[in-house]
C-alpha cells in the first residue's frame, strides 16, 4: 500500500496569504480559522502544487495578492512549496507563478509583458512533461482527487462513477451471470464475437426495418386491391375477339387485291413522271444556253468595268500613301533644321567660354593659407590646360552632332523629292485610266425571251412537256378512282379499335390474378415479419433481464465493497423501464439530501474503499469538518478545516486536541 503524507506546506503572497509555514501531523491536524481565513486556500495550494487546478478543478483562478486599492501587487513571486513523504521517501514539490517585467530600449520603466511558471522537483527545475511523469509516478490525477475531497466523487457524473466503480469492483464475466440461466446462455451463444451493446444496436436496427416494412405492408395490401377489375365474362369476350378477327382478316384480302392493282399503276405513272422530268431538264438547259450566249457581251464589258475601277481605287491608295510620306518627310526636316541652329547656338556659346580664375582657387584647401607664387602659377597652367582640354572636346562632340544632322538634312531632302516624283506619276496615271470610255458606259443585259420564243428547239420541248403531264394526270385520275375504298379501310381501323377494346378488357383477367397473388405473398409476408418482429423483442427482453442480473451482480460486488455507502445502479421508469444511473445512498437516503456530517462521512467511506481498491492512500482534506463531531475512521492522513469565528487568522491544532480511534484496520 502506497502512502502519501503531507509533511509540510510553505505558502508565499499565494491568494491573498502573503507568508504561511504548516507542520502537518501525520494522521490528523486541525485547522481553524474564520470564514475568509484561507482556509480553503490550504487545499488550493495543495493541488495547485501537484496539478496547476485550484481544488474545484479550475485551471483558469485568481493566485495573486490584491492590494487596498483592489488591485493586483505588481512584481510579487508567488510560490508554494509542499514536502510529501511517499512511502517512506521525502519528496519536495515546489511551484512558482512569476510576473515578467523589461525594460525596453529607449523607455525609464519597466513594462509587464506576461507571466511564467517554475516547477521543482527535490529542487530541480522541470519541464511540463516531466513534471506530469513525475507526478503521474506518486498517483494519477483523477485517482488523486477521488481520495482528497469527500466531496469528489459525488460531484462528477453519474457515468463517470460507475466507470470508477466497476474498476474497484473488477470484473464480473458474462459466463457468471448466464449460469444457470438458459435463455442467457443462449442469448450469450448468439452474440457470435459482438460484444452486447453491438447486439443490441443490431437488433434495434432489425427491428427498426422491420417495423418499417410492416407499417407500409396494409395499405399496400389495400392499394392492390383497388387496382383488381370487376369480374366479367371472359370466354364471351374471347368468343367477340374471334368473331371481329375474322372480319378483319376479310377485309384484309379485299385490301390487299386492291393494294397489288394500285402498285401496278403506281409504277407506271413513275415512269412517265421521270420522262416528264427528263423533258423539263432539257427545257431549262436550252434556256440556260440562250441565255448565257446574249449576255457574253454585256458579262465582258461589266468584267472590264469593274476591273477599271479597281485599278483607279489602287492608285488613289498609293498616291495617299505618298502624300502622307511627304507630310512626314517636311516634319523630320523642319525638327533638323530646328536641330542645326540648336547646335550653331551652342557652338558659339562654347566658343565664347574663358577662363577666370577665382581668390579661393589658390588657397592651402587644409588651412585656407594662400599659396606660394611657383604653386600658384603651377596651378593656374593645371587649371588652363583642363579648362582648354574640355572646351576642345564639347567643341569637337558639338561638331559631330552638327555633320550627323546636315546628313540627316540630305538624306531628308532626297526622299522627298522622290516621293514628290512618285505622286506625279501616279497622278498622270490616274488621269489616264480615267479617260477609259468604260467608266461611263452604261451597261444593262439584254432581254433573252425574245429569242427563246423563236428558237423552234425550246418551243418543241414546251409541247413535248404539255403533252407528257396531260399523260401523267391521266394515269393519276385512273389510279385515284382505282385506289382502296376510304370506306373499306375505316370500317378495318373500327375493327381493329373494337379488337384492342376487347384485348384490354381480357387483359383484366391478367391483372387481376397478378394482384390476388401478390395480396397472397404480402399477407405471407406480413405474418413472418411479425413473427420475426416478436422474435427480436424476445431478444431485447432477455437482453434487458440479462443486463440488470449483471448490474445486480457487480452492485452486489460495489456496495460489498464500503462500510456504510450503498449505491443505486438503476432507477425506475413511469413505464416501468429501468434506466442507468449511479447515486450513493446512506440508509437508503440518497447522498444529496443527506445532512453534512453524514455527506463527510460518506465521502470518506468511498475514498476508503478508493484507497484500498487503488492500492494508495493521501491527504483528505475535509472541509467545514466543525459540522462532524464522529468522522469515519481512515488510514489517510486527514486534513481538518475547521471554521471557528473567533479565530481571526489560521490556527494549527494538534492530533491530541480531540481523541479519534486511528487503531481500527479498514484493510483487513
Amino acid at each position: 500500500m502506497k502512502s502519501v503524507i503531507i509533511k509540510k506546506m510553505q505558502l508565499l503572497n499565494f491568494k491573498g496569504i502573503r507568508e504561511l509555514t504548516i507542520e502537518f501531523d501525520e494522521q490528523r491536524t486541525s485547522i481553524l480559522g474564520a470564514n475568509g481565513t484561507g482556509k480553503t486556500t490550504i487545499f488550493d495550494a495543495f493541488m495547485w502544487v501537484l496539478f496547476g487546478k485550484d481544488s474545484k478543478d479550475r485551471k483558469a483562478f485568481e493566485i495573486k495578492t490584491y492590494g487596498a486599492d483592489g488591485k493586483t501587487i505588481a512584481k510579487l513571486p508567488h510560490e508554494v512549496c509542499v514536502t510529501l513523504e511517499v512511502s517512506g521517501e521525502e519528496i519536495t514539490l515546489t511551484r512558482r507563478f512569476n510576473e515578467k517585467w523589461q525594460k525596453r530600449r529607449g523607455q525609464a520603466q519597466e513594462e509587464f509583458t506576461g507571466h511564467e511558471e517554475e516547477r521543482l522537483y527535490n529542487d530541480v527545475p522541470c519541464s511540463v512533461r516531466e513534471w506530469n511523469e513525475k507526478i503521474m509516478a506518486i498517483c494519477s490525477e483523477e485517482v488523486f482527487k477521488f481520495i482528497t475531497s469527500p466531496s469528489y466523487f459525488t460531484s462528477r457524473k453519474y457515468d463517470v462513477q460507475r466507470a470508477m466503480l466497476f474498476r474497484m469492483a473488477g470484473g464480473i464475466s458474462d459466463a457468471d451471470v448466464a449460469a444457470g440461466n438458459e435463455e442467457f446462455t443462449t442469448l450469450l451463444a448468439n452474440l457470435s464475437g459482438k460484444t452486447m451493446e453491438e447486439y443490441k444496436r443490431e437488433v434495434a436496427a432489425k427491428k427498426r426495418r422491420l417495423k418499417a416494412d410492416i407499417e407500409t405492408i396494409p395499405d399496400r395490401i389495400d392499394e392492390r386491391k383497388r387496382d383488381i377489375p370487376e369480374a366479367v365474362n371472359y370466354a364471351e369476350v374471347e368468343q367477340q375477339i374471334a368473331e371481329q378477327q375474322t372480319k378483319l382478316a376479310s377485309l384484309d384480302n379485299a385490301l390487299t387485291e386492291l393494294f397489288s392493282a394500285t402498285k401496278k399503276k403506281a409504277a407506271e405513272i413513275e415512269r412517265e413522271n421521270k420522262r416528264l422530268f427528263s423533258l423539263k431538264q432539257s427545257l431549262s438547259e436550252i434556256e440556260y444556253r440562250v441565255k448565257d450566249e446574249v449576255s457574253a457581251d454585256y458579262r465582258k464589258a461589266q468584267s472590264e468595268k469593274r476591273e477599271a475601277e479597281a485599278k483607279i481605287a489602287e492608285i488613289q491608295r498609293e498616291i495617299y500613301s505618298a502624300q502622307k510620306s511627304i507630310s512626314t518627310i517636311k516634319e523630320l526636316q523642319e525638327s533638323a533644321g530646328n536641330r542645326r541652329q540648336q547646335l550653331i547656338s551652342e557652338w558659339r556659346s562654347i566658343n565664347a567660354e574663358q577662363l577666370a580664375f577665382r581668390d579661393d582657387d589658390f588657397n592651402c584647401p587644409t588651412c585656407g593659407r594662400p599659396l606660394e607664387v611657383a604653386d600658384i602659377e603651377s596651378k593656374q597652367q593645371q587649371m588652363t590646360e583642363r579648362f582648354n582640354a574640355n572646351k576642345a572636346a564639347r567643341l569637337a562632340e558639338n561638331g559631330r552632332k552638327g555633320r550627323e544632322n546636315k546628313a540627316q538634312l540630305m538624306a531628308y531632302a532626297e526622299q522627298l523629292a522622290e516621293t514628290e516624283k512618285k505622286v506625279a506619276a501616279l497622278t498622270a496615271e490616274l488621269e489616264q485610266l480615267r479617260q477609259n470610255p468604260i467608266l461611263t458606259t452604261s451597261l444593262s443585259c439584254p432581254d433573252y425571251r425574245p429569242i427563246l420564243t423563236a428558237n423552234e428547239e425550246y418551243q418543241q420541248t414546251i409541247t413535248e412537256i404539255e403533252a407528257q403531264q396531260e399523260v401523267v394526270d391521266n394515269l393519276s385520275a385512273a389510279a385515284q378512282a382505282e385506289s382502296p375504298s376510304s370506306s373499306l379501310s375505316e370500317e378495318k381501323k373500327q375493327i381493329q379499335a373494337e379488337i384492342d377494346r376487347l384485348k384490354k378488357i381480357l387483359n383484366g383477367r391478367e391483372v387481376a390474378q397478378r394482384n390476388e397473388q401478390r395480396i397472397a405473398e404480402l399477407e405471407q409476408q406480413l405474418r413472418t415479419q411479425s413473427e420475426e418482429m416478436a422474435w427480436l423483442e424476445g431478444i431485447e427482453f432477455t437482453m434487458q433481464a440479462f443486463s440488470k442480473a449483471k448490474i445486480e451482480a457487480v452492485e452486489a460486488k460495489i456496495n460489498g465493497m464500503f462500510e456504510i455507502v450503498k449505491f443505486k445502479m438503476f432507477e425506475q421508469q413511469i413505464n416501468g423501464g429501468e434506466v442507468e444511473t449511479c447515486e450513493a445512498t446512506v440508509d437508503g437516503v440518497p447522498f444529496s439530501t443527506l445532512n453534512n456530517a453524514m455527506q463527510i462521512n460518506a465521502g470518506i467511506d468511498i475514498i476508503n474503499a478508493i484507497c484500498k481498491a487503488e492500492g494508495i492512500t493521501a491527504p483528505i482534506f475535509c472541509d467545514n469538518a466543525e459540522s462532524i463531531t464522529d468522522i469515519l475512521p481512515t488510514v489517510s492522513q486527514l486534513i481538518r478545516l475547521v471554521v471557528v469565528p473567533e479565530h481571526r487568522t489560521l490556527t494549527v491544532e494538534d492530533r491530541n486536541a480531540r481523541a479519534i480511534n486511528y487503531t481500527r484496520s479498514l484493510f483487513g
